[in-house]
């Protein structure tokens, strides 16, 4: 009769055991499918600032041409609304904390007009919830 128990007890403990390996392996595969989402979605939104930054330089550039005369730095409501969603895509698939969004909103902004000075309203806009 103890030997049975013993045996018992014995497969239990191999049954949980591979249970929780299964477990455990399940569970980094999906944390690591996760992280190649996320890393995807990162340089998605790259590549997308850097085709918005060139068609804006060359908007710009185009602008100048025309006026001939020194333009400031705009970004029209199209700009600003793709810059906001993107913005939105980058914060919620690198999981950046509430209060360093306006830090990453600012390098969006800058990298895209490639302008020092950002208007506080379009910050503000691109940053709330």
């Amino acid at each position: 009769m103890d030997l049975i128990k013993h045996l018992e007890t014995a497969r239990a403990v191999m049954e949980t055991s591979f249970h929780l390996q299964s477990r455990s392996m399940t569970g980094t595969a999906a944390f690591r499918s996760h992280m190649d989402h996320t890393r995807q979605a990162i340089q998605e939104s790259r590549e997308l600032l850097k085709r918005l930054r060139q068609r804006y330089r060359e908007d710009m550039a185009q602008v100048l041409e025309d006026e001939d005369d020194l333009a400031p730095m705009r970004v029209s409501g199209f700009d600003a609304d793709v810059l906001r969603s993107a913005f939105q895509n980058l914060v919620r698939d690198a999981d950046v904390p509430e209060c360093q969004w306006r830090v990453v909103a600012e390098c969006l902004i800058r990298e895209y007009v490639g302008c020092e000075q950002i208007e506080a309203g379009l910050l503000d806009w691109i940053t709330k919830k």
